[in-house]
């Protein structure tokens, strides 16, 4: 008597299909730490996005320039400006300390209007793609307004 039987090899694998990558590549609490936060908070987002019109090279400053307004016969309008991450799809990341916005803070008057420069410094080694980020402000309205900005290869 043998101590094993001989049968044809039969393979247990199935064909797989190939995984369509997902659109959004943040991470789960990420994306559940934005929902929180804008559920309990009285922040709301501007139209947009905001783009800018010019695409940037490694090493370029590239420039939105935002206007501001206040309704005739409302209060005064006090804003402060605070930049938040620039994130590609792929997930590369152009830090808050390359972007600059000018002014960091303004007043308007009822009926008047401000000008605001929000501004992008490209690193030399910033890979080429869409980046997209938000400013934040707060004061009389606490608001996120999303700005895209589009690297190309030098």
């Amino acid at each position: 008597m043998p101590y094993f039987e001989r049968k044809p090899f039969v393979s247990a694998l199935r064909t797989a299909t190939k995984a369509v990558p997902e659109q959004d590549t943040l991470p789960i609490s990420q994306i559940a730490r934005g929902i929180l936060n804008a559920e309990n908070s009285t922040t709301q987002q501007l139209d947009g996005p905001f783009h800018c019109r010019k695409p940037c090279r490694p090493g370029e400053t590239g420039t939105i320039l935002l206007s501001f307004a206040a309704p005739a016969g409302a209060d005064v309008v006090d804003l402060q400006f605070e930049p938040g991450d620039m994130i590609s799809r792929d997930g590369n990341v152009l830090p808050t300390d390359k972007m600059s916005i000018q002014p960091s803070a303004v007043r308007i008057p009822p009926g008047q209007a401000v000008d605001v420069a929000v501004s992008l410094t490209i690193h030399d080694l910033a890979e080429p793609g869409q980046y997209q980020g938000r400013v934040y402000t707060k004061g009389s309205e606490n608001t996120a307004i999303v700005v895209i900005f589009e690297v190309v290869a030098d």
